[in-house]
């Protein structure tokens, strides 16, 4: 709807654009950190251990997240023959999927240095992505991307915004639901489209919770919340892509005669990764974790704070 929430006028730079997508992926990343680091202590992980875990993981997950969508994007042969596009953010954008492996195999790698439990920490903060996904997808809301296709507009649509705002955006009572139509986004603008990426919010939101509550509740296994965070998305975004309308997600891949997008082929590996940890762990059950508790300056009894909030 706004891509852009302030400007500042520099005499060096001129007018310095602060984008929503930035702000919102910026707040992705802390408020996901912020329940991991609450969830970690509850299955015996020192919560300070995974600060450096955080780091690489946003620099992880924004470096993968780029390599991923030049890399299967329709302008991946560019790419590939001027690998410097990289850099240049005003070509292309980020592939979710791209910063979701390559933050994981970052936070494996991170653990195993650490010893770390790894299945442990996977399902203590596996939900926190889908937090953190529908944090972000405001942003892509905000700016416009990751729209879905064009569509009319129904006769018992609902007007949300005043004619006057320029951006529109339309309650229906049934399917499609929501209708969105920029003016001055980064994708299709003034051509009524499906609101793809609040359709993600929900699910993304929906996954967080579920599963939230599993790892609370219902855990029977390490490795049972990784495992069902990755089924449930890979589940889910293939057919959140079939309504998406952008262009430069990457298209044309062919898997038994069917056409896919880039996500609806990498959902393919991801969910027989997730189903492969469920097949080979839930025989093993939960092993033994004691809550962490920090210690006093004299190793003698547990500091301020010593337990982790619930979340």
């Amino acid at each position: 709807m706004y891509k852009t929430f302030f400007h500042q006028h520099s005499a060096q730079f001129g007018d310095i654009p602060y984008n929503t997508w930035g702000l919102t992926i910026t707040l992705a990343f802390i408020f996901a950190a912020m329940v991991a680091h609450a969830r970690a202590g509850r299955v015996g992980i020192d919560p300070d251990k995974l600060v450096g875990m955080y780091l690489l993981a946003v620099i992880g997950g924004l470096g993968g997240a780029r390599l991923l969508h030049l890399a299967m994007s329709d302008d991946r042969q560019e790419f590939f023959a001027h690998p410097a596009m990289y850099f240049n953010l005003s070509r292309g954008g980020f592939a979710f999927y791209g910063g979701f492996i390559a933050a994981g195999l970052a936070s494996i790698g991170y653990a195993q240095w650490q010893k770390i439990p790894t299945l442990k920490m996977a399902d203590a903060l596996g939900p926190t992505v889908m937090l953190g996904l529908a944090i972000g997808r405001v942003g892509c809301f905000m700016a416009g991307c990751c729209h879905g296709r064009a569509v009319d507009v129904p006769q018992n649509a609902i007007a949300l915004l005043p004619a006057s705002w320029g951006p529109q955006l339309w309650a229906v009572p049934g399917p499609p639901f929501l209708i969105e139509m920029m003016v001055d986004g980064v994708g299709e603008n003034h051509v009524p489209v499906l609101a793809t990426q609040v359709y993600e919010i929900f699910a993304a939101t929906f996954i967080f919770l579920f599963t939230s509550w599993a790892w609370a509740r219902w855990r029977r296994f390490d490795g049972q919340i990784i495992g069902m965070v990755l089924m449930m998305y890979s589940l889910w975004r293939p057919f959140n892509e079939s309504l998406r309308g952008d262009t430069v997600r990457g298209t044309g891949y062919s898997v038994a005669g069917i056409s896919l997008s880039t996500s609806q082929v990498v959902s393919i590996p991801v969910f027989l990764f997730g189903l492969a940890i469920v097949l080979a762990r839930f025989r093993y059950g939960v092993a033994p974790e004691k809550p962490f508790e920090a210690r006093g300056p004299e190793g003698e009894g547990p500091d301020i704070g010593q337990s982790a909030p619930r979340l």
